[in-house]
């Protein structure tokens, strides 16, 4: 079987290098890959439907994109344009959801797979950032010095690409990240590369494209790039001189600035201003400024802007809101937040800034400390550089790879200024964890390898424990879902969404909603549009709207029924309420209520 993937050793390597040391690499890494792809493929195809409410497998930001998808295919720029989702996973899954045309039922399904093929081109990126790190290790090799063996370099990188995209990034998840996260394993990659061939020049000109198109997945990406940008000819001068240094990384830079300025240039026009995407503004205001996050602002807290245009409150008591117009999407206030937004003035304010670095800290602490794998890998790294000896020595070591530490460093300080997920992690853990592993240093004792070797397999024994429970309950979904019509039976948000169809429901019929609607996947499913709601707040407007009095119930209803909605569908009711022209839809605890003509 060939190499799925072109070997980066160096083109002169080092004579003391046997070959045979390539073949086993290949052989071994080849089963790798087969159990990454395994696990990866069983996740996707696992949690299609493994849900009591559809949260799980779909959240609001997956409905966002796939909207946003369908408006490119259709030509519909003017709705296209967004700045809060960037649009390159949305081309993605609208160009696949036209060509294949699945039915609703299937399309969260095929959306899963176009995960899991993107879940392949990171494996394939990891790879080519692994073989590269691996080929710059061995050809800076100095006769005084050992280090990793080649099979201990595969335990400790596949081990922690795939325990990373399971577990922080997930295959399930339908979001850029995992996109994100193949961008940045080929930007590493080619940093190390365009340092052993800086006359490659078609090296700059790939650096550039993968900075480009990592823009147009995920905002973020903008400062990240002009980071790796910077750290390029901070790298290459030494190589080929400053001046020629520049030169190169002014090809990348020019070809990164060809891809992102169109798109640039379109969202500044939308919004009458400069900017290359409102996500970081605007997580800036919720989660530091404390603005009423993600959904319905209406102004406050003082000093943090006025709205432009707000969703429309038309009744209290319960509080209704109506966003028929002019947002599209199947729930508005989450498919353009930056629409809703306008005119929110995030503001730097010490204490509150210190709050939200003081929080991100903490969840990151209890982030490694529950996680084992990681702390597995940490205690290892820790082990094996005491054990080296080499005391002083160790900075320099770990320094000789500061190009790829400092990246990504960089990448979890932004994140560590406003807001810190998992999956914000997954594409920078992998990239440090082996940085730090090439730093390795071991002698060449019996003890040394006693104790390489027993850091290995404890990892490899922390590793099936990490992912042995996301598995089996993998595993358990796939076999349960194979008995007909047990996947529609589970799916409780394609039932919903198949029951309004059954009761009338056309799509892109104007709708309502008493609940946690934000949340909610049967609106994108049954091809309908939320247009006014009972949001389900802190405030209890759900709860206010059932105990209140009948005839404040049927105003509310009014009022709904006012922004032009048919029906009004609710996550769950009383049991009194359901004599009350309330019909339960199929075996779901959703309800529906249709307005009087």
């Amino acid at each position: 079987m060939a190499n799925p993937y072109p070997a980066p050793l160096p083109l002169s390597a080092p004579a003391s290098v046997p070959s045979v040391l390539d073949l086993s690499f290949t052989r071994w890494e080849r089963l790798c890959w087969l159990i990454a792809l395994a696990l990866g493929l069983l996740q996707a195809w696992g949690r299609r439907h493994d849900s009591a409410d559809g949260l799980a497998y779909m959240g609001p930001d997956g409905i966002s994109y796939l909207d946003i998808g369908d408006a490119y295919i259709r030509g519909d720029w003017h709705m296209a344009l967004n700045a809060m989702w960037s649009p390159f996973y949305s081309w993605l899954l609208g160009l696949t959801l036209h060509l294949f045309k699945p039915s609703p039922f299937w399309e969260f399904t095929v959306v899963r797979l176009v995960n899991f093929l993107i879940y392949a081109v990171a494996l394939f990126s990891f790879a080519f950032f692994l073989h590269a790190l691996r080929g710059d290790r061995v050809s800076r090799q100095s006769a005084a010095e050992n280090f990793l063996p080649d099979w201990s370099w595969l335990v400790f990188g596949y081990t922690t690409f795939i325990w990373s995209s399971l577990l922080m990034n997930r295959v399930s998840r339908t979001s850029p990240d995992m996109l994100f996260a193949a961008l940045i394993f080929l930007a590493c990659g080619l940093l190390l590369r365009m340092r052993a061939q800086p006359a490659r020049w078609r090296l700059f000109i790939a650096f550039g494209f993968v900075l480009g198109i990592g823009y147009l997945t995920k905002t973020v990406m903008f400062p990240i790039a002009l980071v790796f940008l910077f750290v390029a000819v901070l790298l290459l001068r030494r190589e080929v001189g400053l001046r020629s240094a520049m030169l190169r990384v002014a090809l990348s830079l020019m070809i990164f600035l060809t891809i992102a300025t169109p798109f640039i240039v379109a969202l500044s026009r939308s919004k009458g201003r400069f900017t290359i995407g409102d996500s970081a503004r605007l997580n800036y205001a919720w989660y530091v400024n404390k603005t009423t996050p993600f959904i319905h602002w209406q102004g406050g807290p003082p000093g943090n802007g006025r709205p432009a245009h707000t969703t429309r409150r038309i009744s209290s008591e319960p509080v209704v809101y109506e966003f028929a117009t002019p947002v599209g999407g199947s729930y508005s206030p989450w498919y353009d937040p930056s629409y809703w937004y306008e005119g929110v003035t995030p503001r730097f304010n010490l204490r509150q800034q210190l709050t939200a670095v003081a929080r991100n800290l903490t969840f990151l602490y209890g982030f490694l400390l529950y996680r084992f794998f990681l702390v597995a890998i940490v205690l290892a790294l820790f082990l094996l550089f005491f054990q080296s000896g080499r005391k002083r020595l160790l900075v320099r070591d770990i320094g000789a790879y500061w190009f790829l530490l400092a990246p990504s460093l960089i990448a979890v300080g932004l994140y560590l200024m406003i807001n810190i997920e998992p999956r914000y992690l997954g594409p920078f853990v992998p990239v440090l964890v082996l940085s730090l592993f090439a730093a390795v240093r071991t002698p060449e004792t019996r003890e040394g390898r006693r104790l390489l070797a027993g850091l290995s397999l404890a990892v490899v024994l922390v590793f099936i424990v990490s992912v042995i429970p996301l598995t089996a309950r993998a595993s358990y979904s796939a076999i349960r879902d194979l008995a007909p019509g047990h996947a529609a039976s589970r799916d409780v948000q394609w039932q919903v969404a198949d029951g309004l169809q059954r009761l009338g429901v056309q799509p892109g019929d104007p709708v309502a909603s008493i609940g946690n609607t934000m949340y909610a996947a049967w609106p994108r499913l049954a091809r309908v549009r939320v247009v006014a709601e009972i949001p389900k707040t802190n405030e209890g407007d759900v709860e206010e709207f059932w105990s209140s009095s009948g005839e404040r119930r049927r105003q509310a209803l009014g009022a709904l029924a006012g922004t032009g909605a048919r029906v009004v569908v609710a996550d769950s009711i009383p049991r009194w309420a359901r004599a009350d022209n309330w019909q339960r839809i199929g075996n779901t605890n959703h309800y529906v209520y249709f307005m009087l003509p």
